[in-house]
């Protein structure tokens, strides 16, 4: 593996409200209820690196380290799905696995973008374990990534997505599963997630409040501008925290900065898998999102949506700084689309763009044809539509798939403090 290194003079991570300045690790302002912080680069200027990978835009990533690596957002100019949609202007960030199209996230998502620049972060400033709770696509990520650097991790999911949880390497012994035992709610896997790590001082990654992982999965965005020379008018991405809608907005704002992109955000256009839709529902409805309400109807619906990796019910909506922040800034839209409509996407993505996408990534495109079809995007609006994973049948055949298997069982009935106390044999060996 071979490592790189930049000055990083001036960057400072502050509170998106007040601005008081964090040290590195912090996650929220003390003073403003909570609010994101977000990194102020000293390097106001977008200069992309000459190399390869996400690592080529580490000026705009936290950490001082980089590593030579395929892995890296990929946009290119859609001939097929823009034909078929009438758009001039459609571009499309392909960040699965597709050699053909130079995507290598070798997990089939572009949760590879959070979890090479987090650790590596972690990783600069003395950690050297973490513990996160995942939908299945994050836990992958982030389990490659600690095998590649040698890092000490703790995965927590939902049994029901526990069959996500696979590499195309023999996994590190470093790297630990454990399951919310007949679970599919990944809320449960965020609560005991949230037990452990206080219980036994492990420290967390931080979810949407990890600077790192947000302006990794921002790459998409500076690969967009670098490819176009400008930001896009509409943006559509399926969301389940909505922390890459946020990244998003976040990348926008440094290049308006800049001052040679434009001087209009992007569009943000978010997608959610019906009839679990809460972030959807919130902004329709002017309401806030209330993950403890009803939640039996709220597994219900989860358990009826394809794409299960969204199923976030406490995601950062309301926060300063948040999805909401982002959509209010940005004039947004959120959409509701069922199983049959993001099926019928990912049958019209492979015949036209001859790529399998995600289920989830089958909602943003499915997204897209009702927004045309409701005449919200015109036919010479620049377009970007993120594609977040697919490519899995071909990543299959090009590499020997090894299952993680899970070392502890957690019933649901267990995630508690008094539980969780209990648990010191397997989290603090």
């Amino acid at each position: 593996m071979n490592a790189f290194t930049t000055r990083k003079d001036g960057d400072t991570l502050r509170c998106v409200l007040c601005g008081r300045q964090y040290d590195a690790l912090a996650r929220s302002c003390a003073s403003c209820d909570g609010a994101l912080l977000r990194m102020s680069y000293a390097r106001r200027r977008f200069q992309p690196m000459q190399r390869t990978g996400i690592f080529k835009y580490l000026h705009w990533l936290p950490s001082r380290r980089g590593i030579e690596t395929e892995i890296g957002p990929v946009v290119y100019q859609s001939e097929g799905l823009a034909g078929f949609l009438g758009l001039r202007r459609l571009y499309i960030g392909i960040n699965g696995y597709c050699p053909e199209r130079g995507a290598f996230n070798i997990t089939g998502t572009f949760k590879d973008f959070e979890a090479l620049p987090t650790l590596l972060y972690l990783q600069e400033h003395g950690v050297t374990r973490v513990i996160l709770a995942s939908a299945g696509n994050t836990g992958r990520a982030f389990a490659y990534a600690a095998r590649m650097l040698g890092f000490r991790l703790d995965i927590i999911v939902p049994e029901a997505m526990a069959h996500k949880l696979w590499l195309p390497v023999k996994p590190a012994e470093a790297v630990r599963l454990t399951v919310v035992a007949d679970s599919r709610d990944y809320s449960k896997a965020i609560e005991l997630c949230g037990l452990a790590a206080r219980e036994f001082g492990i420290p967390d990654e931080g979810g949407a409040r990890n600077v790192a992982r947000r302006d990794g999965m921002g790459t998409a965005m500076l690969e967009y501008a670098r490819i176009v020379g400008a930001l896009p008018d509409h943006y559509f991405q399926a969301v389940g925290s909505g922390t890459g809608a946020i990244a998003a907005w976040e990348a926008s704002l440094r290049l308006i900065a800049d001052g040679r992109f434009g001087d209009r955000l992007p569009r943000l256009h978010l997608a959610q898998n019906a009839p679990f839709t809460p972030i959807h529902d919130a902004w329709t409805n002017g309401k806030k999102i209330h993950p403890r309400r009803n939640i039996r109807e709220q597994l219900a619906r989860i358990a009826r949506i394809k794409a299960d990796v969204l199923a976030n019910r406490n995601p950062p909506f309301s926060v300063a700084g948040g999805v909401r922040d982002a959509l209010e800034a940005t004039n947004g839209l959120t959409y509701s689309v069922t199983n049959r409509e993001a099926s019928a996407a990912c049958k019209l993505f492979e015949r036209t763009e001859c790529f399998t996408p995600s289920a989830a990534a089958s909602v943003a495109v499915a997204a897209l044809v009702q927004a045309v079809r409701a005449g919200r995007i015109g036919r010479d609006d620049a377009v970007f539509l993120h594609v977040t994973g697919g490519g899995l049948d071909r990543l299959r055949k090009d590499y020997h798939i090894h299952r993680l298997q899970p070392g502890l069982r957690v019933p649901v009935a267990r995630v508690t403090a008094r539980s969780v106390s209990r648990l010191g044999g397997w989290f603090a060996s």
